[in-house]
């Protein structure tokens, strides 16, 4: 740790003696670099990682993010490269998927989610709205992975997408950053459920019921029990209007049976059933260790409060609409939407945007950065963005700034 904060002291002071050096590694907060601490730095690591453990990431997998972000911004969400184009703690690049790029820009998401551009979750938020929604970033890939430096360099190839990468560097942060945060007991990722996404409203009828289930899997490092159990959340300990006898309790649907160890999987099971007051219904729900912890504690690894969701609408028995329901997911593909809620596999592969309209990725269906844009996350086919050219003058530098790091 101290040759790493060594390091990072150093990056400090390269970006703040050499402005013209460009590279989005060398970023420093917008508004003013200097008198930034360790611990504060530190601080924005722990939640990024288990942020994306909420999403259903390995320890690994999260390490791997924060490394590069590690390297790209020291993870500082004001971050702004010095003298280029890059911004916050992926350095998006100005002209690009910063501000510019149709359906990809994160000016535009936090417009749209009515929050500042500059915080840090509307940006953790962001990336996963694009690894969710454009397949050249590389979700698959850095899901398929099995170890740290395997999943460091596919989110920095993909995602980052830099020219001088600096992949040592990054891998030696995310290892940090495993070593630092990656003991979490108690985390799930969502697998699968029998009924509709909280993207699409299901229809019952009052007094209807329908047998349910959820599927999470143990990412995290205690094993599962029959204190493990399934319980309403949005608020915590709500009483559900959808409770039946096969509910362990109002707040509680299901618990584990036998147990689950780190990496398997278990299917809480339930019925719906629909009360006889009409209306609209937005129901949460999440996983508690009984007596220790909720999944969503800080601390734990989710998933958070609100990422199990169902939205249901109860009509009159009489109703002459449909009130039935189909398993719309087919048990797989599913991700944590923008909204907190499951977004189906047909809105969240990567070929279309949340409202449907194809992405705008080059020939190859990628959206990510080309060799050129110096680690920048810039524009999709390669493309320079505005200020693009500060990088490229700045080129014939690079191999200075690298030396130094390495001295480092």
């Amino acid at each position: 740790m101290a040759l790493r904060s060594a390091n990072r002291a150093l990056l400090l002071a390269l970006t703040c003696t050499l402005a013209f050096a460009a590279g989005c590694g060398d970023a420093g907060p917008g508004d003013d670099s200097t008198g930034t601490s360790e611990d504060a730095l530190d601080a924005n690591e722990l939640p990024a990682f288990q942020f994306f453990i909420g999403k259903g990431l390995t320890n690994f997998q999260a390490a791997g993010i924060v490394g590069n972000l590690v390297q790209e911004s020291n993870v500082i969400p004001t971050a702004v490269q010095s003298g280029g184009p890059g911004r916050g703690i992926a350095q998006w690049s100005t002209g690009g998927r910063w501000d510019h790029d149709a359906n990809d820009n994160a000016v535009a998401y936090a417009s749209k989610m009515k929050e500042s551009v500059w915080s840090l979750n509307l940006q953790l938020e962001f990336i996963w709205y694009e690894l969710s929604n454009f397949s050249g970033y590389g979700l698959a890939r850095l899901k398929a992975t099995t170890n740290v430096a395997a999943a460091t360099v596919a989110f920095q190839d993909d995602f980052e997408g830099c020219g001088t990468c600096e992949q040592s560097t990054r891998i030696s942060y995310a290892n940090a950053a495993l070593a630092a945060y990656g003991q979490i007991p108690y985390a799930a990722s969502y697998v699968a459920q029998s009924f509709p996404l909280a993207t699409t409203t299901l229809k019952m009828k009052a007094g209807q019921v329908i047998p349910s289930s959820i599927t999470m899997k143990n990412s995290g490092t205690k094993n599962w029990d029959a204190n493990t159990k399934l319980g309403t959340t949005d608020a915590r300990e709500r009483q559900s209007a959808f409770a039946d006898s096969t509910w362990l309790s109002p707040t509680r649907l299901d618990a584990v049976t036998g147990t689950v160890a780190p990496g398997a999987t278990f299917k809480f099971q339930f019925d719906l059933k629909a009360p006889t007051k009409l209306g609209m219904y937005d129901e949460h729900f999440g996983l508690v260790e009984e007596g220790v912890a909720w999944f969503g504690d800080k601390g734990q690894g989710g998933p958070a409060d609100t990422n199990i969701e169902v939205k249901i609408e109860v009509v009159a028995a009489d109703d002459t609409s449909d009130g039935g329901v189909d398993d719309t997911d087919g048990g797989g593909g599913a991700v944590v939407g923008e909204d907190g809620g499951l977004i189906a596999p047909n809105g969240g592969d990567g070929t279309t945007d949340p409202n449907g309209s194809p992405s705008t990725g080059g020939d190859d269906g990628s959206n990510a950065d080309t060799p050129g844009s110096d680690g920048c996350s810039a524009s999709p086919n390669g493309s320079p963005s505005n200020g693009a050219f500060l990088v490229l003058a700045a080129l014939g530098l690079i191999a200075v700034r690298r030396r130094k790091n390495e001295t480092a």
